[in-house]
């Protein structure tokens, strides 16, 4: 992204990454992209009892364009209306139908493009089964430690009300914060990103495309370091280590359209698979009710979803109250995240984006808001940080931060790819 582009909102997006060995699901290698063969992709290749699943054709659609390598990935943009709700470039396509979904492939070592038809009944059944198998609860694999009190070592600063209370976070190697990582990053771009397998990120779409210049993020501009703490480039500050992408995954609605935030959320699959050391979140879609009850005050709680980032410390609206924002670092507001507003219904039906109080800045795209007390005391996914209204907001502006909401369309389609790409 840049941050000089004026746009409808402002994108808390940073990075960019890939590995050489790109393989295509089912351990079939991509050298068919060279000469423009459509791929066959076996979508059940992770759950292994499946049966009476035919593969899949993934039909090629030329070569991708990337970002020049010192382009600044996951720069935002300027403005302050709500995302739009209208899709003019979808729909000037009259080959996506309805009720189906349709994602674009990016194999980001070769630059092979693919259009991938995702019908509804086929992620819907695969979706079904993950759950059946336990794959859509998250894995904490041996965490050492119970995850850390939020509000135990932070002094409020705040953002949504005119302040900034994000505070440096220290158990970035307990779990679930080592599933969450940063993508690329550096004083003025990155991303954040959530594992909710063993080698698949869930992120925003505009950390791996961007819109503007219609160029796709670089393998270097991606790479994912989950529980990072610093820059030193060792293994105290990547303690579990830095893992290129293979595989680019965006809602072929967010690329085609110009100013639609609807579909900002995406899939990155890894080389290797440090979920097996790491462990991974759980994903889950909450109704408008549970939103409410998990998330904001009530008589019994003030709240138990949060959001952690890796902000971008060169941006004007960096973490600053508290202490000199350190890159490399996650931050954390010292309160819970709120909802505020829930629209822009998406495809499947279901209201897409809502909207929260906790304070954010570039560099938090991307990353995850979750709940700690899923069936009790599971850490599940429940939004995606996609954009903000205002950099430094007024005491009128409460819930500025934008989010995709987890969907029955984005769990079909996560447990869809973590299928195919086991």
């Amino acid at each position: 992204m840049k941050f000089t582009a004026i746009r409808a909102a402002l994108l808390l997006m940073l990075g960019l990454g890939c590995s050489a060995a790109a393989l295509a699901a089912g351990g079939r290698a991509d050298a068919a992209a060279a000469d423009g063969a459509d791929l066959l992709v076996d979508v059940t290749a992770g759950l292994p009892g499946a049966k009476g699943f035919t593969q899949e054709i993934w039909r090629y659609d030329g070569l991708a364009r990337f970002a020049a390598a010192d382009a600044a990935a996951g720069a935002s943009s300027a403005g302050a209306r709500q995302p739009s709700s209208g899709n003019d470039k979808a729909a000037a396509d009259r080959t996506v139908g309805t009720g189906d979904q349709y994602w674009t492939a990016v194999n980001a070592a070769t630059g092979a493009r693919y259009r991938v038809e995702m019908p509804r009944e086929l992620a819907h059944e695969l979706h079904r089964l993950a759950l059946q198998s336990g794959v859509t609860s998250g894995d904490a694999k041996s965490a050492s430690g119970a995850p850390a009190d939020t509000a135990a070592d932070a002094v409020l600063k705040g953002w949504s009300d005119g302040q900034d209370t994000r505070t440096r976070r220290y158990d970035n190697t307990a779990f679930p914060f080592r599933a969450m990582g940063q993508m690329a990053g550096g004083p003025n771009s990155g991303c954040s990103g959530t594992l909710v397998g063993r080698r698949h990120v869930l992120t925003a779409a505009h950390c791996l495309y961007n819109r503007d210049s219609d160029v796709w993020y670089t393998i270097a501009q991606t790479r994912f370091r989950p529980g990072r703490e610093g820059t030193c480039g060792s293994d105290t500050c990547e303690p579990y280590g830095a893992h290129d992408a293979v595989w680019y995954f965006t809602p072929e609605s967010f690329r085609l359209s110009e100013d639609n935030w609807t579909d900002d959320y995406a899939i990155m699959v890894l080389g290797t698979a440090p979920g097996d050391e790491t462990g991974w979140m759980g994903y889950v879609m909450l109704t408008e009710d549970a939103l409410h009850d998990y998330c904001d005050a009530n008589t019994f709680s003030l709240g138990q979803c949060f959001n952690r980032g890796y902000p971008a410390c060169g941006l004007v609206n960096a973490p600053v109250a508290y202490e000199t924002c350190k890159q490399g670092w996650a931050y954390q507001d010292a309160t819970a995240c709120h909802i505020g507003s829930i629209d822009s219904t998406g495809s499947d039906g279901w209201k897409a984006r809502f909207t929260t109080n906790c304070d954010m800045s570039g560099g938090h795209s991307g990353s995850a808001v979750y709940t700690n007390r899923w069936a009790g005391s599971n850490n599940v996914v429940i939004g995606v940080v996609s954009t903000e209204s205002c950099r430094t907001c007024a005491a009128k502006d409460d819930f500025p931060n934008g989010i995709r909401r987890l969907t029955p369309d984005v769990l079909d389609a996560i447990s869809y790819f973590k299928s195919a790409f086991p």
